[in-house]
């Protein structure tokens, strides 16, 4: 459910996970995927997105920064582009990726992503030059105009702390 606030004024909004994929699919399908090198440094590239049970997935290649990244440490942060198609608003969703990159796995979200996959991985779901990244959202931000005209937030139930999410060593 939520922990939901809208500013600016005094009043609270309940924000439910189907209002962020809601804006999510009005904001549009490319987002930019931010992960940590293990230095620290954030890496950021622009994915294709599909929600799917609730999860963010995106399907990327591999071997690849991102799923390096996500492998050592899962806590990943997407966010939308800002325009005028959108009056500017945006959001941003953080939560804890698993990489799906076993046959099964990638078979089960292949047909899921409304697109054709194969354009990219000839191969299909057998091959292992790609992998899905599923992310279970534990927190989203919608920022109106900017956050301007307010915001609204979301957190998941039971939220898990992401400072708590272990990161393997490299």
């Amino acid at each position: 459910m939520t922990g939901s606030t809208r500013s600016p004024g005094n009043y609270a909004l309940e924000m439910e996970l189907a209002d962020v994929i809601a804006h999510s699919d009005r904001i549009g399908r490319i987002a930019y995927i931010a992960t940590a090198r293990p230095d620290g440094r954030a890496h950021c590239v622009p994915v294709g997105i599909k929600w799917i049970d609730g999860d963010l997935c995106t399907f990327v290649m591999q071997p690849s920064v991102k799923v390096a990244n996500a492998r050592r440490d899962p806590r990943v942060m997407f966010h939308w582009q800002v325009g005028p198609e959108t009056n500017n608003d945006s959001l941003i969703v953080e939560g804890i990726a698993n990489v799906v990159d076993t046959t099964e796995g990638r078979a089960a979200l292949w047909e899921e992503m409304g697109y054709d996959l194969s354009e990219f991985e000839p191969g299909g779901p057998d091959s292992d030059g790609h992998v899905f990244l599923r992310v279970m959202p534990m927190r989203a931000t919608v920022l109106y105009r900017f956050g301007f005209d307010g915001r609204e937030t979301w957190e998941a139930e039971p939220l898990i702390d992401l400072r708590d999410v272990p990161v393997r060593s490299t």
